[in-house]
C-alpha cells in the first residue's frame, strides 16, 4: 500500500494498492475528514490500522518508508 491524493479531489489521503494484479486500479481506503489535509502522521496509521486499514493484520508486522525518490522506483 502507498498514501496517495484521494480519487474524490476532497484534500484527503488514501492508500492505494501498489503491488499485485490490481495495483494502482483502485483506492484502497479514504482516510476520515479528521486528517488534516494533504497529511496523515505516521502515528495516527499506526493507531488507526486496525479501524481504517487491515481489521484483521497485526500493526506490529507493517514496515513504514519514507517518501519514494523518483530514482528509487523500478
Amino acid at each position: 500500500m502507498m498514501v496517495c491524493e484521494a480519487p474524490d479531489k476532497s484534500d484527503r489521503l488514501g492508500l492505494i494498492t501498489i503491488s499485485g494484479y490490481k495495483a494502482g486500479i483502485n483506492c484502497y481506503v479514504v482516510f476520515p475528514n479528521g486528517t488534516a489535509p494533504y497529511q496523515v502522521s505516521i502515528r495516527w496509521l499506526i493507531d488507526n490500522w486496525q479501524l481504517w486499514v487491515w481489521p484483521n493484520g497485526d500493526v506490529n508486522e507493517v514496515e513504514i518508508h519514507q517518501p519514494l525518490n523518483a530514482f528509487e522506483i523500478e
